[in-house]
Formats: structure tokens, sequence, C-alpha cells
């Protein structure tokens, strides 16, 4: 394969590639000894959806207004990739980005307890307030540059949940949905004030990413693929 040009652009549509290809195999692979609770296509995604989505926004989204470049900066390797994304991730509502789709995403703040710790235990009350209508309405309303940063930070910082149908953390159910948290600091860098925590099926997770390379591939001919 050769070097991308692009990182931001073409690192995203190899790996939708790569998706499209083996899903399918994916789907028959289970982990040894827990066949009974599914394939490992939650994890096939997530590793995969990783790159496709921090890339992009960490090696320009998060540029954004500086009159400088950046140490791993693309924005001059291509203006209208960089205009696009100034444009969708900017000041807008998520819900009128191109990569949007009705009824996907879903949305809530919670307060952060002193001891809390999510990767011990995923709060009932917070699978229940996902579960509402009007996470969906928060998620879709967000600041389209909020939605980024936390979808960005929790995948490069572990914030992830694997849930189950109903939206919660049962150890050993088959995993349906994810949950990405991403934590507010203040003053105090060690403790969140607040966590906000992002909430999509796996099902609407495989159609946004499809949605996403789309997306970012949309300046694609201002540039020569890598061979």
């Amino acid at each position: 394969m050769g070097i991308p040009a692009n990182y931001s652009r073409e690192l995203p549509e190899r790996c939708l590639h790569l998706i499209e290809t083996l899903l399918p195999s994916v789907d028959s692979i289970s982990f040894p000894g827990q066949e009974s609770i599914g394939p490992l296509t939650t994890t096939f995604l997530l590793a995969l959806a990783t790159p496709m989505i921090v890339l992009p926004i960490e090696r320009v989204e998060r540029h954004r207004g500086k009159h400088f470049e950046g140490y791993v900066d693309e924005r001059p390797l291509d203006p209208q990739l960089t205009a696009l994304i100034d444009g969708e991730l900017g000041g807008r509502a998520l819900r009128h980005s191109s990569f949007f789709a009705p009824s996907e995403w879903r949305f809530t703040r919670l307060p952060h307890q002193p001891g809390q710790n999510l990767a011990r235990y995923f709060p009932h009350e917070l699978s229940a307030e996902l579960a509402k209508p009007e996470a969906e309405t928060r998620a879709s309303t967000m600041a389209a540059s909020e939605w980024a940063s936390c979808l960005r930070n929790a995948l490069a910082h572990g914030g992830i949940a694997y849930l189950d149908a109903g939206g919660f953390q049962k150890y050993g159910m088959k995993a349906e949905k994810l949950a990405f948290i991403s934590g507010k600091f203040g003053e105090d860098v060690q403790t969140p004030e607040f966590l906000k925590v992002l909430c999509i099926s796996e099902n609407d997770f495989l159609a946004f990413i499809r949605r996403w390379v789309s997306w970012l591939a949309a300046t694609g001919l201002s540039l020569d693929l890598a061979a």
C-alpha cells in the first residue's frame, strides 16, 4: 500500500474498504469461549473507526481558527477539505451536518461524583437518561464542534463503554450499543466537573461511518490518491 498524500481523507477511505470487505467474515468470528454472545463485529468496527474519526479531527479540525501551522497540520495539503471541515464542525448544530441522520445519536451530561469510575460501573440512571427522547434531541441540537470533541476524546483516551440492546452494561451480554464518554475539566485537571456521554447503536454507528467517509471524500478529486 502506498504512503497516503492526505491521512485525514485517505486513511478513512482505506479503513472503510477494509470494513466493507472483511465485515461479512468477522460476522462469523466469535471470541473463543464466548460464542453464545455473538461475533466480534463491535470490536472490529471500533478498532477501525478510531483512526477514521480521530485523525481528521486531530489533524484538521483541532487547528481551526489558528493562523499558524501545527506540527501535524494537514490544512495546507487540501484547502477544500479544510473548508469542508470548518463549515461542518464549526458553530452549526449537529443535525445540520452532512453525516448526521435522525434518531442515531443520544447525548447527556452527567455531574461527576467523587470516586466515580465508569469502568467499574455504568450507572443504570445514566442508561435510563440516554433512553429518554430528550437525549436524542440534545444530540441533534448540540454544536457539531462539541460532538466532535466528545467523540475524539472518548476514542483517543479509552472512554468507551459496551452496552446491551437496552443500553445497560451487563457483562456477558451481547454488545449492541456504544457509549462514548468525555470529561469536562475546569481548574482541577485531575477531576472532571462533569462527563459528556454520546450513545449510538452498533448498526447506526456503521451507517454513520459510511456517511462520515463519504463526507471526507467529497474533495477526493482535488488530490491524486496514493497508489
